[in-house]
């Protein structure tokens, strides 16, 4: 089953004043939010923590929230998502002993925190809706908990780093999530700007058995997906395309040679040609709520 995917990927944002010129040095203005690991993938144990950083400047605060769903854009249904596949109707609940996290109350505005002590930070989960959110002052490698929130100097931008509390598992909602970062300056004026990401829940493609027939070989396995309702570690997922691949001995490269769609049970079937002695594999392609994955392979 493939690991969650570690690199870095610099989101694209967009500030309140996004047709405005661009902004004159010193200015107040958000210039990316960037997200580690880029692509986190869960499975039906353990959780993915993530990092935040910010890059801005002219902000004497920036906050930080995390929320399932895409930011609403003009034209949009409010909730709507395109190609959406069928989840649960309600979210599933943790087992006991592993709750959701509730709101913790708000620090004010504007903290006064003396060198070395604990930076005050709000941690808001409406409806699991915000993941962090902190208040940062000109106060250099302060830290809470024992995980350190920086601020890295380079010019007139400045990097702003979160460590969200609250790590993300397969209780939350999968697919795409919205970064909110509002920078603030002395002035009270706000500079807002908007990343994506998508939190996958993993598959796993087991069992796979690769039988020659002839001139024919005859491919069969079993999608899995993490349980969407939780009572179990891992459920069939019906109705994927999942591609047959050959690798001929003495090379590199998978060609996709067939695909099969999964049936209820996950199961799928394919029959292909055989085109001499290689390797054989299953690859599913995963979608924005599901991870990708590869069976293991099987020489003939």
């Amino acid at each position: 089953m493939m690991r969650p995917l570690l690199a870095t990927l610099v989101l694209a944002t967009a500030t309140t004043a996004a047709a405005a010129p661009a902004p004159a040095s010193g200015d107040l203005a958000v210039r990316s939010v960037e997200v580690r690991p880029s692509d986190p993938v869960v499975g039906p144990s353990g959780s993915v923590r993530l990092v935040v950083d910010v890059v801005a400047r002219g902000a004497d605060r920036v906050s930080v929230v995390l929320e399932p769903g895409r930011a609403p854009s003009e034209g949009d249904e409010p909730g709507g998502e395109p190609g959406k596949e069928p989840e649960p109707a309600v979210t599933p609940s943790p087992p006991s002993g592993d709750a959701v996290p509730v709101p913790v109350p708000s620090a004010s505005p504007n903290p006064v925190v003396p060198p070395g002590a604990a930076l005050p930070a709000t941690v808001p989960l409406p409806g699991l809706g915000g993941l962090a959110s902190a208040a940062m002052p000109r106060v250099m490698g302060a830290s809470r908990d024992g995980r350190p929130v920086r601020r890295i100097s380079s010019g007139e931008w400045e990097t702003w780093r979160f460590l969200p509390d609250k790590p993300l598992s397969r209780w939350y909602p999968n697919g795409p999530w919205t970064v909110t970062a509002t920078a603030v300056n002395a002035q009270g004026e706000r500079a807002v700007a908007r990343g994506e990401f998508n939190l996958r829940r993993a598959t796993e493609i087991e069992g796979l058995k690769v039988v020659r027939d002839g001139d024919d070989v005859r491919v069969t396995g079993t999608l899995l997906r993490v349980d969407p309702v939780g009572k179990v570690d891992y459920r069939p997922f019906a109705g994927q395309r999942v591609r047959i691949q050959f690798r001929p001995a003495g090379s590199s490269h998978w060609k996709t040679v067939e695909e099969a769609v999964t049936r209820r049970d996950g199961w799928f079937s394919a029959r292909v040609r055989a085109d001499g002695e290689g390797a054989w594999r299953a690859e599913y392609p995963g979608t924005s709520r599901y991870a990708a994955d590869a069976s293991p392979r099987r020489e003939v």
